[in-house]
């Protein structure tokens, strides 16, 4: 056994322009959380980027009705109001870089989506372009991503008529390509590789999840089959351990699952009790594995990856008000997890690895 000891450890960050620290928790044994601090913004989604050598983060506010644009301070090592991208009721924001051009997908309940626009000369985000109300009339998760040389983003539609929609960047802007998976109330959608094959998973809770194939052929997403077994699933993240393909399934009520890509199939490996979840979300941080199952009712669950076992154990619980996601942001150095809260402050943790070795 090793006589190096280290501590790892989340620390939570407040932007109020400044950040301050509150107060301090601490695990007990090798891992440790330091240093807690509140957010005042509720929030549904937080998307990360980096442009120029600068690192931003965007977190959609629907209270505050705005996609609020901080970027980080390299010199007073915190985060910083940048932009503020105002709207009606924003549920999502999502970054996407074509061309050294940055773009923010703007979803809305109200009013239509949006694209804007970074604007070197004035330093802010401006309107570039509408997305069509008679495709998406109740957005609840945006996915971009490339296929060879193409920029694509879905939106899945959560409503009773939902049409959840495929964009394709044109040099101009974004038109929609491709109609996914209609009546279905689409709650998520996670774009994966698959055996070297561009896919989506769909979700949402009228039927199990399904899984489409990026045709080269035809150059649509085709129909491929489904994930047995998994009803009621909101949320579909994917991660890898060692080369290895797993899925973190989100059931509000029951059992979240963990699932590993099998031999042209996903398994069951795991079950996770649920309590009002809305997010099981992966993350890791030099070569340790986390999973974060958000709780409405009680105290969210961290879990950490055995690698002797092969599966997660809980290593910490974390109080968060309504949870709707963990997002990675990392810079100088240093990793955060911004985690988002419908009806409470926004989180912001430090992962912290001290050297304790003699």
């Amino acid at each position: 056994m090793s006589k190096e000891r280290v501590k790892v450890g989340f620390s939570r960050f407040i932007e109020s322009n400044k950040l301050e620290t509150t107060s301090k928790y601490a695990f007990r044994g090798l891992r440790d959380l330091t240093h807690l601090y509140s957010v005042a913004s509720e929030s549904l989604s937080v998307d990360t980027f980096s442009y120029k050598n600068d690192v931003y983060v965007a977190i959609s506010a629907p209270s505050t009705e705005s996609c609020m644009i901080f970027q980080w301070d390299h010199i007073e090592m915190n985060f910083r109001t940048y932009d503020n991208i105002t709207g009606q009721s924003i549920v999502g924001c999502k970054s996407v870089i074509i061309e050294n051009e940055v773009f923010v997908i703007v979803a809305q309940l109200f009013g239509g989506s949006h694209i804007y626009k970074f604007d070197d000369d004035q330093s802010r985000f401006n309107k570039f372009q509408d997305i069509e109300v008679s495709k998406i009339s109740k957005p609840n998760d945006i996915e971009a991503f490339q296929i060879g040389s193409d920029w694509f983003f879905v939106i899945a539609d959560s409503s009773k008529a939902g049409l959840s929609t495929l964009y394709k960047w044109n040099d101009n802007g974004f038109y929609s390509y491709q109609s996914l998976h209609e009546w279905y109330r689409d709650t998520n959608v996670e774009f994966l590789d698959l055996d070297g094959k561009a896919h989506l998973i769909l979700a949402s809770r009228s039927q199990v999840p399904v899984i489409y194939q990026w045709s080269r052929s035809n150059q649509k997403f085709i129909l491929q089959g489904e994930i047995p077994n998994m009803e009621d699933v909101v949320v579909v993240k994917h991660f890898r351990i060692k080369e290895e393909l797993y899925l973190a399934m989100t059931r509000y009520i029951g059992d979240s699952k963990v699932l590993r890509w099998g031999t042209k199939q996903f398994a069951e490996i795991q079950a996770l009790p649920s309590r009002g979840s809305m997010i099981l979300q992966p993350f890791s941080f030099k070569e340790r594995y986390y999973l974060a199952l958000g709780s409405d009712y009680t105290f969210s669950q961290i879990y950490l990856w055995d690698e002797d076992h092969k599966i997660f154990d809980r290593f910490k619980e974390v109080y968060i008000q309504a949870p709707r996601s963990f997002t990675v942001v990392s810079t100088d150095r240093r990793d955060f997890i911004f985690s988002s809260s419908f009806k409470g402050n926004t989180q912001i943790f430090e992962h912290i690895i001290i050297d304790l070795s003699l």
